[in-house]
């Protein structure tokens, strides 16, 4: 899968920082003009930067690069997460989605499984998914674009989201630790997840297992102030039994 063979280019290049076609094509088994098609693809997507016969690596660190690497990063953990978060929401809720794939995936598998919701997002993609969905109410607070980010932000945006008593705050994340609660490196989103889970009676965090132990530079919210994190199956006992002991419930199947 073309997926696949991005993030093997990317994560050997953070490794080496420079590779050949050659080394590229070896590495995913492929011929080097499959590779060189990727890496062309690559380039234009801001992913790497591509030189005369290889690539080098993108300065960026992953978490912070354009949404197009972070889409196909841990796809399948997403995919588990949104089926999971489905036995926490109820046809006729209202229900918030920040910005990132994570929210993206939930907004395509809820548009599949629930007849009638109110869905309020500042996620373009999410918009974009939740649209064809005639018989759910989207709102989608004003404000300004982050291209990056493919979403709304702003002073404006948050005040429209705090006009909604919203059931059920879905807020995919950064990081996750138990000496900083919830944290994220999207300065310009941050305003926006707070004022989701000021709105809401029950906050879900959404957070792979990459995410745990990870902590970013902008604090959104105390582990004191969400009910409940969904995970993937990667998550071990004993990280289960430590957010536990500080009254956060992680739920993986």
């Amino acid at each position: 899968m073309q997926d696949g063979r991005f993030l093997k280019i990317i994560e050997y290049l953070k490794e080496h920082q420079t590779a050949t076609l050659a080394e590229l094509a070896e590495l995913n088994h492929v011929s080097v003009d499959t590779t060189r098609r990727d890496v062309d693809k690559m380039d234009q997507a801001k992913m790497l930067r591509k030189v005369r016969g290889g690539a080098v690596y993108h300065n960026d660190e992953l978490t912070t690069q354009r949404v197009n690497i972070r889409k196909i990063s841990n796809k399948e953990e997403k995919g588990q997460i949104a089926r999971l978060l489905c036995n926490y929401i109820v046809d006729g809720q209202c229900i918030a989605l920040n910005s990132g794939n994570t929210c993206a995936a939930v907004a395509q598998y809820l548009v599949e499984k629930y007849f009638r919701l109110t869905v309020i997002t500042n996620n373009l993609q999410a918009i974009k998914i939740l649209s064809q969905k005639n018989d759910f109410m989207l709102v989608v607070p004003g404000g300004i674009v982050d291209g990056k980010e493919e979403a709304f932000y702003g002073e404006m945006c948050e005040k429209e989201i705090r006009k909604y008593n919203i059931d059920v705050a879905v807020l995919g994340i950064y990081g996750i630790s138990l000496e900083k609660g919830v944290t994220d490196f999207r300065i310009r989103q941050s305003g926006v997840m707070q004022s989701m889970l000021e709105s809401a009676s029950k906050t879900i965090v959404l957070a792979d297992s990459s995410k745990f132990g990870k902590v970013s530079y902008v604090n959104v919210c105390d582990l004191d102030d969400i009910n409940l994190v969904i995970s993937d199956q990667k998550i071990s006992d004993e990280v289960k039994d430590q957010y536990a002991a500080r009254g956060v419930e992680i739920v993986t199947e």
